[in-house]
């Protein structure tokens, strides 16, 4: 495990992962304890009753039926899932990226006074991004690209993954973790915004402009 304990660690970490030509994902944690679960299990561990597949099937199709005016009639389960977990409702999907220094924001973006992770997983992606499958009925964990890109997705380089037993922790040899020093975090967000990484770039709407500036009227001068 390294880690990012100073300026020149985090130009290592940045020149070493624009360097690779192997099929690289990133995820960024703001909190170095943190496990690779998505939402849904990280949900259920607050709960006094199992959130089963059937309950989250029922609360997706409740969300299809609520927020029906705005879809498009055609979209897929796993479209619809995409869609809720855009819009904060718990889900089986992980979010993932191509882009290292999208993870690295996502690192530090929120203020928070602990060690910081990005995990990085080197994944062969051949086959894998078919977008017709069951999420509920998969017996691996798969890929997924959704079809109808928000614009946060594209701004983030997103990617999903999904696995059979959302309550379990992703646990792969080739899934590595860096730390980042909590002494870093400030100082890397500010390095990532020279390179034009910040809340309006990765959040491209008003809701991240109107962050962005305010962390700028606060941080930056």
């Amino acid at each position: 495990m390294s880690e990012i304990n100073n300026i020149d660690d985090l130009f290592l970490f940045l020149n070493k992962f624009s360097q690779k030509k192997t099929k690289l994902l990133f995820r960024g944690h703001k909190s170095s304890e943190y496990k690779l679960i998505p939402s849904i299990g990280r949900y259920n561990t607050n709960r006094k009753k199992e959130f089963t597949p059937n309950d989250e099937i029922k609360t997706l199709k409740l969300f299809k039926q609520k927020s029906y005016p705005y879809l498009d009639k055609n979209v897929s389960k796993l479209e619809l899932l995409a869609l809720a977990q855009h819009y904060g409702l718990p889900t089986r999907l992980l979010d993932w990226t191509w882009n290292p220094l999208v993870a690295l924001y996502f690192s530090v973006k929120d203020d928070f006074n602990q060690d910081s992770a990005i995990f990085v997983w080197k994944k062969n992606f051949s086959g894998q991004l078919n977008p017709e499958f069951d999420p509920f009925k998969i017996k691996e964990i798969k890929l997924y690209i959704p079809l109808h890109f928000t614009k946060r997705i594209v701004a983030q380089s997103g990617i999903f993954s999904i696995q059979p037993n959302p309550n379990c922790e992703i646990v792969d040899n080739n899934i590595s973790k860096i730390i980042i020093k909590k002494e870093m975090r400030l100082e890397i967000k500010k390095s990532l915004e020279k390179f034009g990484i910040n809340q309006s770039t990765i959040f491209p709407d008003l809701d991240g402009v109107g962050e962005y500036v305010k962390w700028l009227t606060t941080n930056v001068h």
